[in-house]
């Protein structure tokens, strides 16, 4: 069993050591360097190592800046990102007031609006992520960061990503850290970007490195971080509230607690926000009510189309090996509810965040906390009413739940009046055509109404009319056919 470098060399020789490779490797160029910093243990301890180490260079030797990037995915647990959120500030003062203002930096970085959780799940109707489908990951953590790191390469053409990343986390980060290592090299590879190299300063640390050098009481968090208040939020954020520092060598750590986002269906329990309403944050319950709602309808039919986004079909062999049509997106109805209930979880959030007991990791209590976000809210309306929502019920949804006025501006007038939309659904209804069908052709005709040269008009309606679910009778019959044939 590895019990560390600080077991077996001694704190004073590790913390040396390190220091002088880190301003070794910050002197050897000019490529700035852009740490990764997500308020958890080993980024804290990468970013404590990295601070103490310039601070102590001579101030004409600290010549190129170090970029400090946090992630918000935007459906944080609130309690992680106000913790993140408070020692953003207190490092950017920090380095205010130890004179490395010029030096070192915080930044957050956030999806596109276009790309945020809820604009994907409740605005375009994208299945909530599985194991599988896991479409979030890159999205709301990945590419914000790599665009981060993108802008940086402009400027600078090259740089340096400092990661708190360990070989002892698992297998697959140690494979990881193997792939990408330049024999006799400190730097690595950058997975994606060809002018990126990476550091990983704790990359030979174990846990119990890890914690021995946050929670030693001779050496303080350079920013006035708490970082017992860190060990709380891991053991919080286990289901049995376990120390990560153990004398018993067969006791659970909970190093392995993930705190991540707090909607994440790609796990079928989510243990993190189970562990702190256990440990009396009683206000996040409204949260974990609803991500398991949002886990319970994933395959239920009611919620789903039955067909995917380019309007093609698909079947599945059942055990029976007959076909089973397979689920798209959700449908316009499921979406509606999912909004609705978010609504109500924000309110009964806020209210409970009311009567809290104080704790270290206290949001303040005079600010109402937005699960969405009006932006979101504005996108979600544009991508329903093009998916049909025609009477545009997302401001009567929002009116309903929380009595206020949707706060984003209209939208351009609707394609049809009310009176119009109720008289399209009755000749459709009585001619037998699908009217979600005419509303898209509607769309197409409109989108070219006021141009010139009509040029790509026949090609979208012809696209329209080729998709799978408009002649959805059609392929059921031969589905059933081939059912039957199988049966026979």
């Amino acid at each position: 069993m590895n019990d560390g470098l600080i077991k077996q060399f001694g704190i004073k020789a590790v913390l040396q050591n390190k220091k002088e490779e880190i301003q070794k490797v910050y002197l050897n160029d000019q490529r700035p360097w852009i740490l990764g910093y997500s308020g958890g243990k080993d980024s804290t301890a990468t970013l404590q190592l990295v601070y103490n180490a310039i601070k102590e260079l001579p101030k004409e030797q600290r010549t190129k800046k170090i970029y400090v990037v946090s992630s918000d995915t935007m459906v944080e647990n609130p309690l992680i990102l106000n913790y993140l959120l408070n020692n953003l500030n207190s490092i950017n003062e920090a380095a205010k007031r130890d004179g490395l203002e010029d030096i070192i930096s915080s930044h957050l970085v956030t999806p596109k609006e276009a790309d945020t959780f809820w604009t994907l799940l409740i605005g375009k109707g994208y299945p909530s992520p599985r194991q599988k489908f896991r479409w979030c990951t890159a999205r709301l953590k990945i590419n914000p960061i790599d665009a981060f790191i993108d802008e940086q390469t402009t400027k600078h053409d090259e740089v340096v990503v400092v990661l708190g990343v360990r070989r002892a986390e698992s297998q697959s980060r140690q494979q990881s850290i193997d792939a990408k290592t330049i024999e006799g090299k400190i730097l690595k590879m950058h997975t994606s970007n060809p002018k990126a190299y990476v550091y990983a300063p704790i990359e030979n640390f174990s846990l119990s490195d890890i914690w021995t050098y946050l929670n030693h009481p001779q050496i303080p968090n350079p920013w006035n971080g708490d970082n017992k208040a860190l060990l709380s939020l891991y053991r919080d954020a286990s289901d049995e509230s376990e120390c990560p520092i153990q004398r018993d060598v067969d006791a659970p750590s909970c190093g392995q607690s993930r705190f991540g986002c707090w909607i994440c269906t790609v796990v079928t329990q989510d243990k993190s926000l189970t562990g702190f309403i256990q440990n009396g944050y009683e206000e996040l319950q409204p949260l974990l009510k609803y991500r398991n709602w949002l886990y319970s309808i994933r395959e239920n039919e009611k919620y789903r189309q039955r067909w995917r986004m380019n309007g093609s079909m698909y079947f599945l062999n059942t055990a029976d090996n007959k076909k089973k049509q397979g689920l798209g997106p959700f449908n316009l109805w499921g979406r509606q509810e999912m909004l609705r209930e978010l609504l109500q979880t924000e309110i009964d959030y806020n209210k409970m965040l009311v009567d809290r007991p104080a704790s270290v990791f206290d949001l303040p209590k005079q600010e109402y906390v937005h699960l969405i976000q009006p932006a979101e809210l504005r996108l979600i309306r544009e991508h329903w009413v093009k998916d049909g929502d025609w009477e545009d019920s997302l401001p009567r949804i929002y009116k309903e739940v929380t009595g206020q006025d949707l706060p984003v501006p209209n939208l351009q007038e609707p394609l049809l009046r009310s009176d119009e939309l109720h008289l399209l659904e009755s000749l459709c209804e009585e001619h037998d055509l699908p009217s979600n069908v005419i509303k898209k052709l509607l769309q197409v005709e409109d989108k070219f109404l006021d141009i010139k040269l009509r040029k790509g008009l026949m090609k979208d309606i012809d696209s329209i009319l080729r998709q799978d679910w408009v002649h959805e009778e059609i392929l059921q019959e031969l589905m059933g056919d081939e059912n039957q044939d199988e049966t026979e």
